[in-house]
């Protein structure tokens, strides 16, 4: 009867951390939009202020290649993180 008690009180240990590790894994995901969103405004409101003589064209061009890399490194960040928790 005791092993019994034993297994059943080691199956909840174990569903516990699932539980704990899919919920960091849920604010680890927030936290990287939150970062991403963040990059993608101060990257488009950096390039609007310091468009200076260019044109339309070529300032647009850049804040794709900005935002293309921070949405990069927060993808990179975000899978450390995640890797960490592991």
């Amino acid at each position: 009867m005791t092993a019994v008690l034993y297994v059943l009180k080691a199956a909840i240990w174990i569903w516990r951390l699932d539980a704990m590790y899919k919920q960091s894994m849920n604010v680890v995901k927030g936290v990287g939009l939150g970062i991403a969103a963040g990059a993608a405004v101060a990257a488009v409101s950096s390039a609007m202020m310091n468009g200076g003589k260019k044109s339309a064209k070529a300032r647009t061009k850049e804040m794709r290649r900005s935002t293309a890399k921070a949405v990069h490194t927060v993808g990179q960040l975000i899978d450390g993180v995640e890797n960490m928790l592991k």
